[in-house]
């Protein structure tokens, strides 16, 4: 079931702002730092292999991914950051079936400007663009041809003065970007790490211990709980972890 949900401030101030928001799923991850990812629907290997890498990396950091439920980069940065991440829909939330969006609506969250019955169009994917874009701090791209919808995300992204990042690619592909990074209006990813710190996040746990490895994707509580028992609690009272809308994260993830 869709319900109604306050539209965010940062949508509140970009160009055609949503007359309503609806949503399915965890509202409160709204609340954490937000990062976009967005490119090509027919994806290279590279691209979406670093794409998963960079969203895994932005969910274990206390990040939630935000993209557009689509194929190929989209559905790579969705599965990599799960069930840290937001789709936002061009169409209503009831009409799309898919099974990772169903997945995401139980586990994580969905967005929709559309009430019900809307079935997406080919203008509405670029006018979801501006939502997807607009509610993050920061936008990385990971492909982008010429004149293509993720070409056009990046325009949004910087037209809104966000933090635009994009992944370099060999001469010839992904022109977009390329160009981007030519220009110097965008940033280049060249590691996790080095994007972590300056969005200013805090990597994960490299240490092995298997109940803080765990908390980095931000589980129920009650998985904790069977998974490790009273040892969630001693965590948590020794300031290792933090338990908050029921569900356990790492301390050094909240900001």
């Amino acid at each position: 079931m869709t319900r109604l949900i306050e539209i965010p401030a940062p949508l509140l101030a970009i160009d055609n702002p949503p007359k309503a928001l609806y949503y399915k799923g965890d509202p409160s991850l709204l609340e954490r730092p937000l990062a976009a990812i967005v490119g090509s629907r027919i994806a290279s290997n590279y691209a979406k292999a670093q794409t998963k890498k960079i969203a895994s990396a932005l969910a274990k950091a206390g990040a939630v991914v935000v993209s557009g439920g689509a194929s190929g980069v989209d559905n790579a940065a969705h599965e990599a950051a799960f069930p840290n991440t937001i789709a936002i829909l061009a169409g209503s939330i009831d009409t799309d079936k898919r099974k990772h969006i169903e997945s995401i609506g139980k586990n994580a969250l969905i967005l929709s400007e559309y009430e019900k019955e809307t079935t997406p169009r080919n203008w509405s994917f670029v006018h979801r663009n501006r939502l997807i874009t607009g509610l993050a701090a920061a936008v990385l791209v990971t492909q982008a041809e010429a004149k293509s919808g993720s070409d056009a995300s990046c325009r949004l992204a910087l037209k809104q003065s966000k933090r635009l990042y994009v992944l370099p690619h060999r001469l010839g592909e992904s022109e977009a970007t390329n160009e981007l990074l030519a220009s110097g209006k965008a940033k280049a990813i060249w590691s996790e790490e080095t994007l972590l710190n300056d969005l200013g996040l805090r990597a994960a746990p490299k240490e092995n211990d298997p109940l803080l490895l765990f908390a980095a994707d931000r589980p129920p509580l009650e998985a904790a709980m069977e998974k490790f028992g009273a040892l969630v609690y001693e965590y948590e009272l020794g300031g290792k972890i933090v338990v908050k809308d029921g569900r356990i994260e790492l301390a050094d993830a909240r900001y």
